[in-house]
């Protein structure tokens, strides 16, 4: 039993998921700001066409990605008071720490729900053909696909830490 080791995972898969918490709850505060931005911004450039794509893109977003969104949250908050109090309790075991470490699995749960929260943005993103204005207004929305993509490349360097 590498003690170490295990304090390393610990401390590694404690950031990794305030980090992931940090990231989504900054995500979920600037969202409906940006929906607006989005719609004011496609009514003052767009054609109509272009405006009620924008407007289904929006009603889709704030449906279908709050919602998992959300979702995501609760269950990756759950997860971290979990990891906590396992730890906290078997602290003194730290041969059950390991194997705890490895029942929760936290890598892959963290990133199957990030690619579920990716695979919203990037089918409402990439769904269609739109224009390059369409394109240019919905950029934010492809920011945090590209962000949240970021993390799950990230977060898959410690699978094996």
């Amino acid at each position: 039993m590498d003690k170490l080791g295990t304090l390393q995972k610990v401390l590694a898969y404690d950031r990794l998921l305030r980090f992931t918490i940090d990231l989504l709850t900054g995500i979920k505060s600037e969202l409906r700001a940006d929906i607006e931005e989005v719609r004011i911004l496609s009514e003052s450039f767009l054609k109509e066409k272009d405006r009620e794509e924008i407007q289904e893109f929006l009603t889709r977003i704030s449906v279908e990605f709050l919602k998992e969104l959300d979702f995501v949250l609760d269950r990756i908050y759950d997860h971290y008071e979990l990891f906590n109090f396992d730890i906290t309790f078997l602290s003194g075991i730290p041969e059950e720490v390991e194997r705890e470490i490895g029942r929760l699995d936290l890598i892959n749960m963290i990133n199957e729900d990030l690619k579920r929260l990716s695979g919203i943005l990037e089918k409402a993103c990439c769904e269609g053909e739109f224009s390059e204005g369409t394109k240019a207004v919905l950029t934010p929305f492809l920011i945090y696909c590209r962000l949240i993509n970021h993390a799950i490349e990230f977060n898959k360097k410690f699978e094996n830490f």
